[in-house]
């Protein structure tokens, strides 16, 4: 039987391929040439917390990955190009941080400006920076935390056998999830062209918000089918992100979780602080 492999979506990524077609990189370089979104798409799943890109205060486009594992603890790009990196501690306390504000229903993007400014305070510069992965998938990765779309047509096929009514229903079923494959590249080709910045309007005509939530200072549009999420304010993209930190709040907010936490200094003006010295509240 032809092996079939896990088909996952993402915005970073240009288009969904069988996970056998592409081998994941075992190290990724960066130096001062490289192109963000190139390089973020460069990092494996299961070696990724997370990937977004947001406007700081002065408007400028900032793009960042979580490292799941490792010394580095996150790579901060600005305007495209690499800025510095994060320590293991300051990359989970900003992770935790923001999705702790999430889950009290005060979307981390809402002060996106402010706390992508606080992340480009926290970095340190550096010229170029080599990336190592192991190939393990831990409990705050991307691969972790999002669903295996490719994991009930796996299922299907295995457990097929013989009987030839059910061949004809699983072939038919092949069929649909083959548009639905196609369909999802075109909308995972016309999402990776947005960036922060464009129209809201930009973003309705690719696809409509499939999950839509009303906070005070604007609206956060997901799409859950491809892991990512918009929050748009006056009319404009102002981050993406993926994971989508919203439904991670609502599905899984133990993620965030972290021992002795001094949650109370989770804004951003504070939470680098506590990243020095964590206190229980």
């Amino acid at each position: 039987m032809r092996r079939l492999a896990a088909l996952t979506l993402c915005v970073f990524c240009t288009a969904p391929v069988l996970a056998d077609e592409k081998t994941p990189p075992a190290s990724v370089k960066i130096t001062a040439e490289s192109d963000a979104r190139t390089v973020i798409r460069g990092i494996p799943d299961d070696a990724a917390t997370e990937r977004f890109e947001a406007l700081a205060a002065d408007g400028r486009i900032v793009s960042y990955v979580g490292l799941a594992a490792g010394p580095v603890g996150g790579v901060v790009f600005r305007e495209g190009r690499l800025l510095g990196t994060l320590t293991r501690p300051q990359a989970d306390m900003f992770y935790s941080c923001r999705g702790y504000a999430t889950a009290r229903h005060q979307h981390w993007a809402q002060e996106a400006g402010r706390w992508v400014d606080s992340l480009l305070a926290a970095a340190q510069p550096a010229p170029e920076i080599e990336l190592h992965f192991t190939g393990k998938t831990t409990l705050k990765s991307i691969k972790a935390v999002l669903e295996d779309p490719g994991r009930g047509q796996v299922k299907a096929l295995v457990e097929m056998g013989t009987n030839p009514l059910k061949i004809i229903k699983t072939l038919s079923k092949a069929r649909k999830d083959l548009r639905k494959r196609e369909f999802d590249e075109e909308m995972l080709e016309e999402l990776d062209k947005l960036v922060p910045g464009d129209a809201e309007q930009r973003l309705a005509a690719v696809l409509r918000p499939q999950d839509l939530t009303f906070v005070e200072h604007g609206i956060v549009m997901a799409y859950p089918a491809y892991s990512v999420e918009y929050f748009v304010t006056q009319d404009k993209i102002q981050s993406l992100q993926q994971p989508s930190f919203l439904h991670l709040a609502r599905m899984r907010p133990a993620v965030f979780y972290a021992p002795a936490m001094a949650w109370s200094s989770c804004v951003p003006d504070k939470w680098l602080a506590a990243v020095q010295a964590p206190a229980a509240e």
